[in-house]
Parts: structure tokens; sequence; C-alpha cells
């Protein structure tokens, strides 16, 4: 189970999602920072703008005429606007104006700079360097409710405001962050007399940001979404098909010709691709088929020598491996040469044909492999079975070819086709061969055949096996241990 969990955090698929889905998070994150940053400059732009109108408004708000200066009080041509007290303070045009727009504004009179100092933070309000500009009328106040009239600018405005002429940017007002507009008034001859700002609260400012962004998240995340869905539908298309192929492959790793063909709508490079593996598959098939064909014997439709070996291998190490018992056995059909000599070749191969068809039902009951060894002698390889299944093979064979009662004039032991079997069993050690177990297994059917034919015999492989291949003539034993002498 771990292991299986283990390739799912592996695969392709999964890798993706994870890249889809940290793609996103990032895409989301840096257009959110970038739209915010955006989106404020654009509002800080629009404000600035609508600002510099609210300049003028209020001061046609005052009345006409040019700014001047008179007894240290500031006057919009004949009207006083205020001399840092409250009491001369115009407020009137101030408050209306804060009253219909929310927009703050105040008046300031240009002084010298003697006795300014740093006015020290309080509570809600940030300490900073007094400029030389002196707020004589206004709308705001400061937390308390009282009015801020007669307190200073800040000098780093007060200093813009004498080189530039203006200043725009954020500044703390009565302990608030406003975003503000100053522009220097000018009397007739255009010398600075005093200033005028107006401004707005940036948290209004922030909060109309943010909710903008909000809706452009949610719009943006919506897309996003929708965009890596239709994505993942598309890639996991192409996921699917490469699971697929993967799989496909996996089975010819196996040593396995699947019987079915790819299939892929695509006419992309991964359709390119899936028809390159079927052309190789029809490939791998055609030769095994010419393989199939080449281990086949003709006449009887059982393996040849070459598919005996070749299974035999398999067989072999499969048993080596797991200790299980291992028998090859050899047959062949007793004065098989008079039959064949007397009722002819073409009664000889079906005679040939019979034992064969007896064969097949043996391999399809008991899963042995049989094999014709050549001429009438044919081979069958059991592993995993036991000394008491094997000789029920050995009897069902010698039964099934006497029930078929094929008339055998020329035999001495019968009127009708008799078998002779020999079998050789045992655990399979490092250096054993199929011809040992052949050499071993034909010993048992030349004892048969010496004796009374139409039967079978059954020999352990000795440990300390080593094959005599003198010829069966010489009539000595194939090991000490080995009871039985060479077959011929």
């Amino acid at each position: 189970m771990t292991f299986i969990k283990a390739l799912r955090f592996r695969s392709l698929r999964f890798k993706f999602v994870i890249l889809l889905l940290f793609f996103s998070v990032l895409t989301v994150a840096s257009i959110f920072g970038i739209m915010r940053k955006v989106l404020m400059q654009m509002e800080e732009t629009l404000i600035a703008n609508r600002l510099v109108a609210d300049i003028n408004y209020i001061e046609d708000l005052i009345g006409s005429g040019d700014w001047n200066i008179k007894s240290d009080a500031i006057y919009r041509g004949d009207t006083p606007i205020g001399d840092g007290t409250e009491a001369m303070a115009n407020f009137r045009p101030f408050l209306e104006h804060e009253r219909k727009t929310g927009t703050f504004s105040y008046v300031f009179i240009k002084r010298n700079g003697e006795g300014l100092g740093y006015v020290e933070g309080t509570a809600t309000q940030k300490g900073y360097r007094q400029g030389h500009y002196l707020r004589v009328a206004g709308s705001t106040k400061d937390p308390n409710g009282q009015s801020i009239v007669g307190t200073y600018i800040d000098k780093q405005v007060a200093d813009a405001l004498d080189e530039k002429g203006f200043y725009e940017g954020e500044a703390n007002v009565a302990g608030g962050m406003i975003y503000c507009r100053y522009n220097a008034l000018r009397d007739k001859d255009g010398n600075i007399v005093g200033a005028i700002v107006v401004g707005r609260n940036i948290s209004e400012l922030q909060r109309h940001v943010r909710e903008i962004v909000r809706m452009m998240s949610i719009g943006m995340t919506a897309a996003i979404l929708l965009l890596g869905g239709i994505l993942f539908l598309s890639a996991n298309r192409w996921i699917s098909m490469i699971n697929k192929i993967v799989n496909y492959l996996k089975i010819i790793e196996e040593g396995s010709i699947p019987d079915e063909p790819l299939v892929s709508r695509s006419r992309d490079e991964m359709g390119m691709l899936v028809t390159e593996i079927n052309h190789m598959v029809d490939s791998l098939r055609e030769k095994e088929i010419l393989r199939r064909n080449s281990e086949i014997d003709q006449l009887t439709g059982l393996a040849n020598r070459f598919g005996l070996n070749r299974h035999f291998e398999e067989v072999f190490e499969d048993c080596y491996k797991n200790g299980s018992p291992l028998a090859v056995g050899i047959m062949d059909i007793d004065f098989f040469k008079p039959f064949n000599d007397n009722y002819g070749h073409r009664a000889g191969d079906e005679c040939i044909a019979m034992l064969a068809g007896i064969l097949k039902d043996v391999e399809r009951k008991t899963k042995a492999f049989c094999a014709r060894f050549g001429g009438d002698e044919f081979l069958i390889v059991c592993n995993g079975l036991g000394r008491d299944a094997l000789e029920a093979i050995a009897k069902e064979i010698k039964d099934r070819v006497l029930e078929k009662r094929v008339p055998h004039a020329y035999s001495q032991v019968s009127d009708i086709v008799t078998l002779s079997q020999g079998y050789c069993c045992g655990v399979p050690t490092q250096y054993k061969k199929l011809n040992d177990y052949i050499y071993m297994a034909d010993s048992a059917m030349y004892e048969v055949k010496k004796s009374t034919k139409n039967n079978f015999k059954l020999a352990e492989m000795p440990d300390a096996f080593r094959p005599n291949l003198s010829g069966r003539d010489g009539g000595r034993s194939c090991c000490p241990q080995c009871p039985w002498p060479q077959s011929q």
C-alpha cells in the first residue's frame, strides 16, 4: 500500500497538479500585488486631479481678488481669511465644502522661521518638525474636537512649497494619514504669501482600493480556476494516454504481447507516438508468430525441439529457485518401424498424430508440456508434481493409447499399437541440464523396452549423476548410484 501511494506521489498527474496549484497561487498573489499597487497609483492620480479642482473651488467660495497680507493676517482681495486665531478663522466655506464632498481644506499664512521647533508625538499623532507656514483657517479638528488652526505645517512640506510652489502626497493631520495637495498662494507681484491645502482620508482611499482589488481578484481567481480546469482537463487527457502507454509497454516488458492495439483520437505528437507503438507491437507480434511457428511441429501441433529447449530453461529456473521437483518423460511407439513400413507413411503419420492428440489433452488437464522429440518419440515436462501424480499421467497416456485400438499386426507384444514410457524426476541442482533428465528418462524407458514394453517406469535423478555417453551398447550404468544400464 505504501509503495502504491509512493507511485501516486511520483506520478506525472500528481506532479502536474502540484505545479498547477503552485503556479495558480503564485499568479494570483503576483497579480493581486501588482493590481493593488497600480490601482493605488491610479486612485492617487485621480484624487490629485480632483484635489486641484477642489482648491480652485475653495478659492471661489472664499471670494475674488489677489492674495495679500495685512496686519499679520491673510486676505483674499478684501476678504479676511485668518491670522492664526480661531476667532478670525473663516470656517464657513471650508466646512461647507467638507460637508458636501468629505474633503478637508486649510489656508496657511507664510511666516518667518523664528522660534519654530520639533513637535513631540502624541497618542494620535506622530511628531514633526515645524515649517514656516501657520494654519489660519480650515475645516479639520483634532481627535478631541478642537480646531487645529494656529498650528504649523511640516517643514518638509514648507520647503517644497518654497522651492516648487506645490506639494503632493501623504501627511499626518490631526492624528490621521491624509492624501493632500498643497498650492502656494501668491500676491499680485508673484510673491508667496501663504498656501492652501485640500485632502482626503487615506483609509477611505485604501478601503476603496481594497474593494476594487477584491472584486477584481474574485474575477481573476475565477478566470484562473476556469483556465486551470481547462488546462488540467487537456493535460489529463495526455497524462491518461501516457499512463496507458506505460501500462501497455509494461505488458510487453513482461514478455507478453497485448491483444488489442492502443487507441488515440489525437492527431498531434501523442497520436504519432501511439501509431509508432502499434507498428512496433505489430512487428513484435509477427516475430512472435514466426518464433512460435519455428517451435511447433507441423504434423502434431506440439512443440518441437526448439520449443522444448526454451520451455525447459524457464521451468528449470523456476524449480531451481523454489526447490520444486522437475520431471521429464520420454515415450515412443512400440515397433513403430514395422508399422510404418507395412501400413505406409500416411498411416504412420496418423498414428503419431493420434498419440499427439492424447498428449494435448494431458497438457490441458495437467499443465504439463509435451513436445515431439523426433520420429515417434515424444517428451513430456512436468514441474511441481510428485511421484503419484507422474504415475497417474503415465497410466492415463498408456490407457488412452490402448483405448484407440489402432491395429498393429506387426507388433511382437500386442495386436494393437502400444507405448513404452520412461520418466526421470528430482529437484534440480545448479549443473543439471535437459539432456541429463532425458538421459535418465531414456534409460528408464529402455528398461521397459527390454522387459515388457507397453508400460512405464519412473526413476529418481541421483544427486551425483554424471552421464556416461559411451553409447547404449556398452551396457554400463550412467553413474555408480544409477541402477539402470544405458538405454538403446
